[in-house]
């Protein structure tokens, strides 16, 4: 099955965008796949893939787990050029659509879904939450609360709550977890200025 002319067809359709994404990355990771090794969709890609209404992206971030004896630079090139990609700087473009390996190893659990016809793999939908949480925390960024409350809100019962509370105490962020979900569960609309001022309780404690 020749991959080239099935990206083609989905860049150019009207579909909407988290299908163009997920197909997309299917096709990829299928490419990369049928060289020995597994892709992995992180970062803001996870977030529309997997809550589409709390995020839209253009950039797609995959973690490539490699193998024993294989040239990674040759294969990636090989890979993307085949599927009609340039490189640009630490990004391979094509259309709208930016892709970026930020890693080679996985750790984090993830989960795999069908997009017609290839599965495609994507970080558990608590570790990019958390991760969010942590970046709201730690970096100061209020756009990642925005978001945070957004997966909250679409995520519900969904959640294992049991592994997100993991990772949150992994990197000491339940406060902003907690202050967080009191935002969400509040039912007003969030603005840049209750988060400020949560970001400054946080550090006060």
């Amino acid at each position: 099955m020749d991959l080239r002319p099935m990206l083609d067809e989905v860049l150019a359709s009207e579909t909407e965008h988290v299908r163009r994404l997920a197909k997309s990355a299917a096709i990829i990771s299928e490419a990369l796949r049928r060289e020995g090794l597994e892709a992995t969709v992180v970062g803001g890609s996870a977030i529309e893939l997997h809550a589409p209404d709390a995020y839209a992206t253009s950039d797609l971030d995959l973690v490539v787990t490699q193998r024993f004896g294989i040239d990674w630079n040759e294969v990636q090139l090989r890979v993307f050029r085949s599927l009609g990609f340039e490189k640009n700087a630490r990004h391979w473009v094509r259309d709208d659509l930016w892709v970026e390996v930020p890693s080679t190893s996985l750790s984090d659990p993830y989960v795999t879904i069908l997009s017609d016809p290839f599965p495609v793999r994507i970080v558990a939908k608590e570790v990019v939450l958390a991760d969010r949480i942590v970046g709201f925390k730690y970096w100061g960024v209020t756009a990642y609360g925005v978001q945070a409350i957004a997966m909250l809100s679409a995520f519900g019962s969904e959640l294992n709550e049991g592994m997100l509370s993991a990772h949150l105490q992994r990197e000491q962020a339940v406060d902003a977890y907690i202050a967080l979900r009191r935002l969400k569960d509040a039912g007003a609309p969030v603005t840049e200025e209750q988060l400020a001022r949560e970001l400054e309780a946080l550090r006060r404690r």
